[in-house]
Formats: C-alpha cells, structure tokens, sequence
C-alpha cells in the first residue's frame, strides 16, 4: 500500500516538471498547446476555446486567441517567443491589464485548462492583438 501511495505522489511531482507533450494532444482528442516558457510563467494556447494563458506562480493571465489568427501563430516557433515577449510587457507595464474573478473567466471562456491551471491564482485578462507577419 506504501509502494502505491509513494508511486502516485512521484508520478503528480513529474508530471509537474514535465508538462504533456504537444504530440500526445492528438492522441488525447485535445486542443492545447504548451508555447512557451517565459520569465517564470508557462504559455498555453488552448484552440478549442480560443485562449492563451500565461500562467505564474500567483497570477494568470488570460488573452482572447480566435483561430484565424492563433493557429498560424501556435505552430511557428519562430513567432512564438516574440509574441510572449509583447504580452510579458504589456503585463508588466499594466497596459491593457483588467483583473477578472473565476466566475468571469469560466462564463467567458468555457475552458477546463483555464479552470485547472488558474484555480487558486488571481485571474487578469489582457488585451492583446498580435500582429502576424504575412507572406508573400
């Protein structure tokens, strides 16, 4: 019964440390997407409900992500880092920043990911519309 508890505990630490792959998303039926790390908060894209989470150890950060714009943006790594790095400011600097309440976010959004990952964090919605380059 030790050997199981113990097992079960060090499996919740790992997967802590190593969030889910983005390849096993198709195999689950899921639509997330793990962007990006940047100064200390994780980026989640979640397509099925049009959301980008920038989640910190008390804060996170929600941003309005519709698909025609965000799909594009979600798979190219080159863009990725820039568009984090414009939010990271925006929040920084409390531009465009509005703090939300879980009932907001859960009525808004509709997304499981945003109701685990921010359920014990203060919630804030920032607005952001990125500029994606075109090509030609």
């Amino acid at each position: 019964m030790l050997r199981i508890v113990l097992l079960s505990l060090a499996t919740v630490a790992l997967a802590q440390l190593f969030p889910r792959p983005d390849w096993l998303n198709g195999i689950l039926g899921s639509t997330v997407y793990n962007l990006d790390t940047i100064h200390g908060h994780t980026v989640q894209y979640d397509d099925r409900h049009d959301l980008l989470l920038l989640v910190g150890r008390q804060n996170c950060y929600l941003v309005d992500a519709p698909d025609a714009t965000w799909d594009q943006i979600a798979h190219n790594k080159d863009t990725v880092p820039k568009i984090t790095e414009e939010i990271y400011h925006l929040i920084t600097s409390k531009t465009g920043v509005t703090q939300m309440t879980h009932t907001d976010a859960e009525r808004e959004y509709h997304s499981r990911l945003e109701e685990w990952e921010c359920r014990s964090k203060d919630i804030f919605k920032v607005k952001y519309t990125p500029v994606v380059p075109t090509s030609s």
